[in-house]
Parts: C-alpha cells; sequence; structure tokens
C-alpha cells in the first residue's frame, strides 16, 4: 500500500513538473509578445500621438542603433558571458568612421571596414581574456570598456565632428520599407539573418551548447575557447556596425555619444527573454521584442513630459525587474 501510495505521489509530482514546465514555456515563448502588445493597446489609448505613424517611425529609428548592438550582447550571453564595453565600441567605430570620412575625406567603405576592424579587434580581445587568461567577463569588459573609450577620445580630442557624407543622411532619411528608412531595415535585416544563423547554423548550436554546458560542451569535443573568443569577435563587430549607424541618428559625433548604451543593449536582451542565471535560454528575434518594449516605453513618457532622470530611474527599475523575473522563472530549476 505504501509503495502503491509513493507511485501515486511521485506520479503528481511529475504532473506538476510537467504543467510547471509547460507554463514557464508558454511564458518564455508567448510571454513578450503579448506585452510588447498590451503596451501597443495602452500606449495608443492614452495617448493621441503615439500610434501616428510618424511616430512609429522615430520609434524604430531610435532603437535602430542600440538594437544593432544588442544582437552582440544577445549572442555573447547565450554563450554564458556579458559584454560591457559595447557603448565605447560603438563610439570607437563612431569616432573612426567620422574622422576617416571627414577629416581625411576617405570613402565611406573604407571607413566602415577600418572602423569594424578596430572594434572586432576590442572584441578579440574581450575574448582573449575571458577565454583564455580566464579574467571574470564583467572586469575584462570593464577594462576595455576603458580602453576604447580612451582610445576614441584621443582621436576626437575636444572636437565634434559633422559628418557631410550622403551616406549617412540617407541611412536616417530615405525610406524603402513601410515609410522606414534605411537603417530600420538593416536592424530587422540583420536580425532575420542572425536568427536563421543561430538556428540553422552550426555555430549557433553551439553557443547554445557552450552557454547550456560549458562542461558537457567540452567533452563533447567543441572548442569552448575558441567559441567564446568568436562570440564576443563577433559582438564587437556589431556593435561597430552600431557606430556607424549611430552618426547617421545622431547626426554629430561628440565624446558622451552610446554613453550608457551597453546597458541598453543588456535591458534589451533580459526584457527578451534572455537569462542571466544561465547561458543558452533565449532566441536573438526576442531581443528585438525587448528593444521594441523599451523603445516604446521611453518615447512615450517623452511624449508625456516624463522627466529623463525619471526615465533613467525607470530604466533601472526595469532592469532589475527583469534580472527578478528571471530569477523567480529560472532560478529554482
Amino acid at each position: 500500500m505504501s509503495s502503491q501510495a509513493t507511485t501515486v505521489d511521485a506520479g503528481r509530482r511529475l504532473d506538476r513538473g510537467a504543467v510547471a514546465d509547460r507554463t514557464r514555456w508558454l511564458a518564455e515563448t508567448f510571454g513578450i509578445v503579448g506585452i510588447a502588445g498590451l503596451l501597443l493597446l495602452v500606449f495608443g489609448l492614452t495617448s493621441s500621438q503615439f500610434l501616428a505613424s510618424g511616430n512609429i517611425r522615430n520609434i524604430f529609428v531610435q532603437i535602430s542603433v542600440v538594437g544593432v548592438a544588442a544582437i552582440g550582447e544577445t549572442i555573447v550571453m547565450l554563450a554564458g558571458g556579458l559584454d560591457l564595453s559595447v557603448g565605447s565600441v560603438v563610439l570607437l567605430s563612431e569616432v573612426i568612421c567620422a574622422d576617416l570620412t571627414a577629416t581625411h575625406h576617405l570613402s565611406w567603405p573604407v571607413a566602415l571596414l577600418a572602423a569594424l576592424g578596430a572594434a572586432g579587434g576590442i572584441g578579440l580581445l574581450n575574448g582573449v581574456l575571458v577565454a583564455v587568461i580566464g579574467i571574470e567577463p564583467i572586469l575584462a569588459t570593464l577594462g576595455t570598456l576603458l580602453v576604447a573609450a580612451g582610445i576614441a577620445k584621443l582621436i576626437l580630442g575636444l572636437r565634434y565632428l559633422q559628418v557631410g557624407n550622403p551616406i549617412f543622411n540617407d541611412l536616417a532619411v530615405t525610406n524603402v520599407l513601410f515609410n522606414l528608412p534605411i537603417m530600420v531595415a538593416v536592424l530587422l535585416g540583420l536580425y532575420l539573418v542572425v536568427s536563421i544563423a543561430m538556428r540553422v547554423l552550426p555555430f549557433g548550436r553551439m553557443v547554445y551548447a557552450v552557454g547550456g554546458n560549458r562542461r558537457a560542451a567540452r567533452v563533447s569535443g567543441l572548442s569552448v575557447i575558441g567559441i567564446t573568443i568568436a562570440v564576443y569577435l563577433v559582438a564587437g563587430v556589431f556593435s561597430g556596425i552600431a557606430g556607424f549607424l549611430n552618426i547617421a541618428q545622431v547626426g554629430l559625433v561628440s565624446q558622451n555619444d552610446a554613453m550608457g548604451m551597453e546597458f541598453s543593449a543588456i535591458i534589451a536582451a533580459l526584457v527578451g527573454g534572455l537569462s542571466v542565471t544561465t547561458g543558452g535560454v533565449g532566441r536573438v528575434e526576442r531581443t528585438l521584442l525587448g528593444a521594441l518594449i523599451v523603445g516604446m516605453m521611453t518615447n512615450y513618457q517623452t511624449i508625456k513630459g516624463v522627466d529623463p532622470a525619471f526615465q533613467q530611474a525607470f530604466l533601472g527599475g526595469l532592469l532589475l525587474a527583469a534580472v527578478l523575473a528571471d530569477r523567480l522563472l529560472r532560478g529554482r530549476q
């Protein structure tokens, strides 16, 4: 009798576990879409300006730079890492692009390649520091944050660079997709390509494997060091692309550009469903939804005249809420 009762109890525990797993999967899969839809509805009903086509266009333009930078941050976090150098690498990239085009009058493709090379170099340094030397990601990328920012400020000096190359104006002004400019099309195209690549290419599966269980990945014969270096290198390149787009968005390059963008990228990834407790959890395309949610919130507060200082505090609270939700959803697994 006791044996039968034990079997029944075990079955009930399994059923409860299956229900909990199913609920968690539904929340992770559809929760972010539901939240985005709910916010869109509420903001639209409480503000006559919010759903105007011009404002929707502004939201997508505003999230373009941080959205591209967040792609790289997402890949790093999927591999179980963290990159705090994103903002400084964006700054370094845009300073190099602006200096080579405005000061040295080089063509924009040459400037972009140089900027991507520098950004990728910082990403490569991050990967070596973390994977080969064994420095904690937070400390390693905090150091390269200062390095990249210092190099950018040395190049820029006390100048404010205004880039007259028409490519940057075209990126922000020329519409190509549903009244959206080129830079938004670049954002959406990159997310489409990367999300597909992470699902079908071996590299994507290896990133998930390393993030999910580094020891098992190593036993399986995967090069954990190589993959870790690769994800930081990729993150650097995406930050370089974001720097190129930031010139188009801002129109003027200064030392304060992209300040704190690393936190915006992390918030977008966390709101999109990535985990800070474990790697290998989440999808790249959900980060785009996370960036869109944060962008809608910021835009709505601006329309309502909310003080920018409060908006910054709100983003900090949103970051803490995302971390807390992650702990509640996955901390006991």
